[in-house]
């Protein structure tokens, strides 16, 4: 059960960080770095986007506070800052599969 006592604050909080959620490229980034953290490099091969594209994504990512980047000499690796995203990922495709 969802508790009554949430703050206006803590709303427009949790809108912000949803906003980042609701773009396709940004979904596909949190699934891949959910497995293991992975660098720019490896998500633009994977993905099939410019490297400065990815690079803006996890930037807003980062700022929301989902991904934290960790620096591997000229590159940076990203992972999930907390694995219940992960969780709430999958939430969300389970409840694709049902009528609500």
């Amino acid at each position: 059960m969802i508790e009554t006592n949430i703050s206006s604050d803590e709303i427009r909080r949790l809108a912000w960080v949803l906003k980042a959620l609701a773009h396709p490229t940004r979904l596909q980034l949190l699934l891949r770095i959910e497995k293991e953290p992975l660098c720019v490099q490896e998500l633009q091969k994977e993905i099939g986007q410019s490297q400065a594209n990815i690079s803006q994504h996890l930037a807003l990512l980062r700022d929301r506070g989902l991904v934290v980047g960790e620096r591997k000499g000229n590159t940076t690796c990203y992972r999930l800052a907390n694995p219940r995203i992960g969780e709430f990922l999958s939430l969300g495709f389970t409840l694709l599969g049902e009528e609500f």
